[in-house]
């Protein structure tokens, strides 16, 4: 009776442990933490320590020669550079849309913003800068604030940010930058080669992206895969998505590539695109190689009559 009050107790220890190790992926919004904290960073003017819990309408303040990375639980990320000043609005949760809305203010300074949220959810950032606001789903981009002559910069670097300035609407695309002051709408115009470089080594320094397409491992071992060739799982319906398999391990070959989109519509091959009309689908892929190993994985696209994005 010991040894197995024992064991059961054994496997409570490892749940909690697993549980406090694993990502909020459940039907609620983001705990928004400072994960990393370089240098006098305050929260509403007290000193910001590691590990601290972000709340609504908290402001992070990073002077000079310091910095603060925080994290949301479901993925997304900002770091806050030096001379920078930023306020969490808030985040919520739309359990029935599968969406985590998060509203943030850059007072002032530069921050670096990866809106990116695990296949099965949605991520809607919402960033007001003097007068203009920022949204974007999944994005990745550099974002920078002048309080004094109103003036702000953004380079995307992976998605697409959408502005709203003066009543209009701009596309800034990934590899694009838009310069924006007080004045008429600015241009868009390409983000330079050196700058994108330094974009991704910021991305990578933060652990990656869901948005980049990781080589799979080459042949041998358990087969694997993964859905490829999506940067915006939401768009405006109808709304045309093109897909690919992205396999490792196994044999090395697929002999099967089969796709669901919901609603009874299927497709074979690597490749694939579908048209959605308005609503949330799960994405099904299923491959079998050409020892008869399968795998599968799935993602989530939403289609609205107007995202925003």
């Amino acid at each position: 009776m010991l040894r197995i009050v024992k064991a059961l107790q054994a496997v409570l220890m490892l749940g909690v442990f697993f549980s406090a190790c694993l990502p909020a992926f459940a039907d609620e919004a983001s705990t928004v933490r400072a994960t990393r904290v370089d240098g006098a960073v305050t929260v509403n003017g007290a000193p910001l320590k590691e590990g601290t819990v972000i709340s609504r309408d908290d402001k992070i303040e990073a002077p000079v020669n310091a910095a603060a990375v925080l994290s949301w639980s479901n993925g997304s990320m900002i770091e806050v550079y030096p001379g920078a000043a930023v306020v969490l609005r808030g985040v919520m949760y739309e359990a029935d849309r599968k969406l985590e809305k998060s509203l943030i203010t850059l007072e002032k300074g530069r921050i670096f913003v990866k809106a990116q949220v695990p296949e099965h959810l949605f991520a809607h950032f919402s960033i007001s800068v003097g007068n203009s606001s920022l949204m974007c789903q999944g994005a990745e981009f550099g974002l920078s604030y002048n309080e004094k002559s109103k003036e702000f910069s953004l380079l995307s670097l992976l998605g697409t940010v959408v502005t709203e300035i003066n009543g209009s609407k701009i596309r800034v695309d990934e590899g694009k930058q838009l310069t924006q002051g007080a004045g008429p709408a600015g241009t868009v115009a390409p983000v330079p080669e050196k700058t994108i470089a330094s974009l991704l080594q910021t991305s990578k320094r933060l652990g990656g992206s869901l948005l980049m397409e990781e080589e799979m491992g080459k042949a041998g071992g358990p087969l694997s895969v993964k859905i490829g060739g999506v940067r915006n799982r939401r768009g405006n319906a109808p709304y045309t998505v093109q897909f690919k398999a992205l396999a490792g391990g196994g044999s090395g070959k697929l002999a099967k590539v089969h796709w669901q989109f919901g609603g009874g519509e299927n497709a074979e091959g690597q490749q694939a695109s579908h048209t959605f009309t308005q609503g949330v689908y799960v994405v099904v892929l299923t491959v079998e190689d050409a020892n008869g190993e399968k795998a599968s994985a799935q993602m989530n696209i939403s289609v609205e009559e107007d995202c925003g994005c």
